[in-house]
């Protein structure tokens, strides 16, 4: 088969939540792509279901066993091991509308582009919306520099399960996963990959599916969830040494960074036994110069408020807190 779309597909202990990726990935219209399974040493059956029910199927797949190392290692070694001329990162839990493949593919060789991405749903596990992300999206090409601003400034943003990269790009730039972090590595993929990338292409409509599930790691805010901040820092890092720009690096200094702060903060006062530890965060002092650098890229409701709560947090903290609360 000439592969043309590889989907890495991460596998850790997902035995109840997988069917619906896989029936998905079975419907796909496109028949030129493969799937990795990359197993991170998942301790229930999850991948042996995932191969007695794809085995008399038309899906080419692959079932790739690993030591457990984290969702981003088994990605790393997807982006490895893919065949394709693209990749797509899908979660084990989430799902995939059929025509993604084919659409998202199609247009990418018709535009000659890099990336594209395209919207998504984010949903209970019953199939009801919580929220989806079309209205931040118009469609067209732009640079790479220009999807990466729209990414950090949150003008245009999407899930990364949402995208095809090519994976050239990926390779020539050895673009990965930080495996040292637990949240926020995939946008900081998704910035690296965008701001490398000579041509990124979006399409406004809706293919993927993000699924809440009670146990998943968004829902479990723990100390982890520092990592928001020190992903994003480590971003403008890699910024300053890879493309010395000022503009992007004026967006993740006046806008990334200090949001993240925010938010860790407004998740920190939701949880008693972290008020310490959030104190403790938001004294140091490298974060409070951080957080003073919040500067709104244009004038709107949601970005008032970060600026205000910006400021909150440096002088009124206390405040801050019990605002969370009640919210």
């Amino acid at each position: 088969m000439n592969c043309k779309v590889s989907v890495i597909v991460p596998i850790y202990k997902v035995r109840d939540r997988i069917l619906k990726t896989l029936e998905s990935l079975k419907a796909q219209t496109f028949e030129e792509f493969e799937v990795l399974f990359i197993d991170d040493g998942s301790p229930d059956d999850s991948s042996e279901f995932a191969d007695s029910y794809l085995k008399d199927s038309q899906v080419t797949y692959r079932i790739i066993k690993k030591e457990n190392g984290g969702v981003s290692s088994a990605r790393n070694l997807g982006i490895d091991e893919a065949k394709g001329e693209y990749v797509q990162f899908l979660d084990s839990d989430d799902y995939i509308d059929s025509n993604m493949l084919k659409e998202l593919y199609e247009k990418v060789v018709e535009t000659k582009s890099d990336v594209i991405y395209s919207g998504y749903i984010f949903e209970n596990s019953d199939g009801t919306e919580i929220s989806n992300n079309k209205l931040s999206l118009s469609e067209g090409e732009v640079s790479g520099k220009d999807a990466a601003l729209g990414l950090i400034y949150g003008v245009s943003h999407t899930h990364i399960m949402a995208n095809l990269f090519k994976r050239s790009l990926l390779i020539d730039n050895n673009i990965k996963f930080d495996v040292n972090r637990k949240f926020a590595e995939d946008i900081a993929f998704e910035i690296k990959a965008y701001a490398h990338a000579y041509k990124v292409y979006c399409i406004p409509k809706i293919y993927s599916h993000y699924v809440k599930w009670g146990e998943s790691v968004t829902n479990n805010v723990s100390l982890n969830f520092l990592d928001i901040y020190y992903s994003n820092v480590e971003t403008l890092q890699y910024i300053k040494e890879k493309f010395k720009d000022k503009d992007l690096e004026k967006a993740m200094i006046e806008n990334r960074i200090p949001a993240a702060i925010v938010n860790i903060v407004g998740a920190f006062s939701t949880k008693e036994e972290l008020h310490d530890k959030m104190y403790e965060f938001i004294r140091r002092p490298e974060v409070r110069a951080d957080l003073s650098k919040y500067k709104m890229f244009k004038f709107e409701k949601d970005r008032l408020k970060y600026l205000i709560l910006s400021k909150a947090i440096l002088y009124q903290p206390k405040l801050v807190e019990r605002y969370y609360n009640k919210v």
